[in-house]
């Protein structure tokens, strides 16, 4: 099973009750459209600037280990 990664997200109070109300209304948790939004920013990348291909030396230290 692969790893997974955290990292932790300030938001000021206003951007967080915005991101909570598209989350609903999504029908998904915070977390979730976080996700998502980075799937959807990922992908855009590749299509727009280039197809990424190998990530191993890339520092990861902002994120925190989960089992």
């Amino acid at each position: 099973m692969k790893k997974s990664k955290s990292v932790k997200i300030y938001f000021n109070e206003d951007m967080a009750r915005k991101l909570a109300y598209v989350a609903k209304n999504e029908g998904m948790s915070v977390q979730n459209l976080m996700v998502f939004l980075a799937r959807q920013k990922i992908s855009y990348f590749e299509r727009a600037k280039e197809k990424i291909k190998d990530v191993s030396s890339v520092d990861i230290s902002e994120f925190e280990n989960e089992e």
